[in-house]
């Protein structure tokens, strides 16, 4: 069992080689990674693939991801699974940090 103040966690870049204005508190690093995401306005994700599927739950703000040529709305409430290989992307819109929770899962 783990129990930490989320406070106590420093802001980290997240993935500079394909993204710009993104932050993360990792607040679980294994098989399955579960990272805070905030997005400053004008931040985003480039589109990529990874090797691994994703969950995303956005929290807060506004944002449009992209994921195989495909546009959506990214706010609070939307979840959004991506397989592995497929290509993604995702950027805040708004004018306040777009804040998700990332899920990093294997393939199985």
């Amino acid at each position: 069992m783990q129990v930490f103040d989320l406070a106590s966690l420093d802001w980290q870049p997240v993935r500079p080689d394909v993204a710009r204005g993104v932050v993360g508190k990792t607040l679980r690093d294994g098989k399955v990674k579960v990272v805070l995401t905030r997005v400053e306005p004008r931040g985003k994700f480039e589109l990529h693939r990874d090797s691994y599927a994703h969950l995303f739950y956005f929290l807060s703000g506004e944002g449009r991801l992209v994921i195989e040529g495909q546009t959506f709305a990214a706010r609070a409430g939307v979840v959004v699974h991506i397989d592995a290989g497929q290509e993604h992307a995702y950027e805040n819109i708004g004018n306040d940090d777009l804040v998700l929770f990332s899920l990093n899962l294997p393939t199985e």
